[in-house]
């Protein structure tokens, strides 16, 4: 870019620069050059991209000798348009080509023009009309710096805003864009123009769109006007249609983004370029702060929803109960339309915001359930009211075990944050978590009932049934003393019978409180993992997967018996040998119809086959026995290196009815 001269465009005006490299990218051409013209005197080459210094001197020279002739006899492609102001000619704006071919986009140089006549007008206008706003107008922009702090999202902000600017330019309309530096796109904020909440939306542009008005006044950082908005080729007419804008001001905010102001009854003047370019200062910092203040409310909204969910979860709470509410205060904050928890083995838990689309809702639901990952993208506006809408995906994991989908969407295509993002991950994981307590607080407690029955059959055997047993011998005693009559040995006997009745009830009533459902292999897992965690103090979790309990159902007494031997044997060991290490108990459904139990610790493992021969000998024999008592169930055993490096131990029996497909190959008795 080289500018040879810089006229005086206005305090905060910029040059020429972004309007040359946009005028160049957008029609194709290989040189732009801003002519000034000043009355009698020469042309002043303003500004030119894409020429050399001695090509540019000899350019001078040219017009001034042969005026625009000069560029037709020295380039074979030339498109001029020029620069008016109130029927006044100022200069021209031309695009260069050493060859002969078409430019691109021929019709927008005019627009490039009249962002070049707004610069040269203003640079015409007297000194007294320039400078800050009426003392009034400084006072109600106080005003809007206040309401900064009460405004609690952008769509407020977008009503702030209108309510300044539609008294300064006698009641028109304004919208704000924003801008997407990550994404290069510009979008329209809610509540801009009036419109509603998707038609807003839909108005997102690139900001290299060459069509769009928004786009040229952000790349150029110079302002636009048109009162013939209809007709201008410029500015995409489906957002005129959509808006109803007849007359258009668009004025840039530094990076921030830019402010249109729309439909002002009389027309726009130089006069509403200078204030709007007046105001864009101040309305840019709003802008910048209020969205750094709502962004910072909204990661402490984020904090406090996580927050609470956390101590739920460490408090036993019924799941349901506190992921219901969170879920739909997180589907608030993040503006999401759908927020879904979607297990792999049950109905998904749902919070919504806004209209239902229930198509869109019913893909992104089939989506979370083929188990997409961590996955997120946009789908964009295709036309004028069309919002797009994004998607996001995380998976649900407990340790290494998947449970389901965390998906979230909304009808707008502008991606979920990278707060949010974070956010949901987190909710993901107490999620898992929060299911996995509910889980474990459920066999905890089935293991206290299983406990007071024992209690209770302990105290009847222990207190009652000897009580009777006792009344029996009394009553024994008594008979065979002798000397009573015939009516007191008949009392006595029956009385003798029905203590008899009554202790052989007692010990049905206590054989049955001490002997736990056979095929509750869940419970008894449990029972194993819990005494296993008191006798040694190894930290233990046991997963039983829902399918796999109801499975499980089907199992013989003695498959179900040799399941929990072998749980609480590689509990054992693991307690023993592997040293400082947490376990992990799962109960799961495995191929061909099988149930497969897999005990794995993160501990230091087996040194070698031949150290375990020699120094562990109780271990080997146990392992053998493990090994032994699962093939008579026709089952195997496995013992493996786990993925942390510890041991994995993995029994797989075969459901009822399911023949015995798996082989059985010869095995190591110890870790290589």
């Amino acid at each position: 870019m080289i500018t040879l001269v810089s006229p005086p465009l206005g305090e905060g005006q910029a040059g020429f620069d972004g309007l040359t490299a946009a005028a160049r990218r957008t029609l194709g051409s290989e040189a732009i050059v801003i002519v000034f013209e000043p009355g009698t005197r020469p042309p002043v080459v303003v500004a030119a991209e894409g020429l050399a210094a001695g090509e540019l001197a000899g350019l001078e020279r040219g017009l001034s000798d042969s005026g625009e002739a000069y560029l037709q006899r020295e380039f074979e492609g030339v498109l001029s348009a020029p620069v008016v102001h109130d029927g006044e000619r100022l200069g021209a704006i031309h695009a260069l080509k050493r060859d002969g071919d078409p430019f691109e986009n021929a019709a927008l140089i005019a627009n490039f023009a009249v962002q070049v006549a707004i610069a040269f007008g203003l640079r015409r206008r007297p000194a007294a009309t320039t400078g800050a706003l009426a003392p009034e107008r400084d006072e109600m922009l106080g005003e809007l710096d206040q309401l900064v702090l009460s405004v609690h999202n952008l769509e407020d902000l977008s009503s702030a805003l209108a309510g300044v600017i539609a008294p300064l330019f006698d009641g028109a309309i304004s919208g704000l864009m924003v801008a997407d530096s990550q994404r290069n796109v510009l979008q329209m904020i809610p509540g801009s123009f009036g419109a509603d909440r998707e038609v807003a939306a839909s108005h997102q542009v690139s900001i290299f769109d060459p069509r769009s008005n928004s786009a040229r006044v952000f790349t150029t950082g110079q302002p636009h006007l048109s009162n013939t908005s209809e007709e201008d080729a410029g500015i995409r007419q489906e957002y005129v249609d959509v808006f109803g804008i007849h007359r258009l001001l668009t004025v840039p905010l530094r990076q921030v983004g830019v402010l249109h102001i729309a439909n002002k009854p009389d027309g726009f003047t130089l006069a509403d370029v200078e204030r709007a370019l007046a105001l864009a200062p101040r309305i840019a910092s709003v802008v910048e702060l209020a969205t750094t203040l709502f962004r910072l409310r909204r990661q402490q909204r984020l904090e406090g929803i996580l927050a609470r969910v956390a101590v739920a979860v460490a408090s036993g709470a019924d799941a349901h109960d506190f992921l219901v509410p969170a879920l739909q205060e997180l589907c608030e904050v993040t503006e999401a339309s759908l927020l879904a928890i979607v297990p792999d083995d049950g109905p998904p838990i749902l919070a919504r915001r806004g209209e239902r689309d229930v198509v869109l809702e019913q893909t992104v639901l089939d989506e979370a359930g083929d188990e997409p990952g961590i996955r997120a993208y946009v789908i964009g506006p295709e036309k004028a009211g069309d919002p797009g809408w994004a998607a996001f995906y995380v998976p649900v994991y407990l340790g290494r075990q998947r449970m389901g989908t965390l998906a979230a969407y909304r009808l707008r295509g502008e991606p979920f944050a990278r707060a949010d993002r974070r956010a949901l991950a987190r909710m993901a994981n107490l999620a898992a978590l929060a299911r996995a307590t509910e889980r474990y607080q459920r066999q905890r407690a089935e293991l206290a009932r299983m406990q007071e029955r024992q209690r209770i059959a302990d105290d009847l055997h222990d207190d009652v049934a000897q009580i009777l047993f006792a009344a029996q011998l009394s009553l024994d005693a008594i008979l065979q003393r002798g000397g009573l009559d015939d009516d007191a040995v008949t009392g006595i006997a029956r009385a003798r019978g029905l203590l008899i009745r009554g202790d052989t009830a007692i010990r049905t009533v206590i054989h049955r409180l001490s002997s736990p459902p056979a095929a509750d292999i869940g419970t008894r897992l449990a029972s194993v993992v819990s005494s296993v965690e008191d006798e040694f103090a190894v930290a233990a979790a046991l997963v039983v997967d829902d399918d796999a309990a109801v499975r499980a159902r089907e199992l013989p007494r003695t498959t179900s018996d040799a399941l929990v031997k072998v749980a609480r044997e590689a509990l054992v060991n693991a307690a023993k040998h592997a040293g400082p290490c947490h376990v992990d108990v799962r109960l799961e459904l495995a191929p061909r119809d099988r149930l497969r139990l897999v005990v794995e610790d993160d501990g230091c493992g087996r040194a070698s086959a031949g150290a375990a021969a020699a120094g562990d000998g109780e271990h080997h024999h146990g392992l053998l026995a493990l090994r032994r008592s699962i093939r008579e169930q026709d089952g195997t055993l496995r013992v493996t290196r786990g993925h942390g490096g510890g041991t994995r131990v993995t029994a797989s029996v075969p459901l009822a009815g399911a023949p015995d497909l798996a082989a059985a190959p010869r095995e190591p008795t110890a870790l290589a």
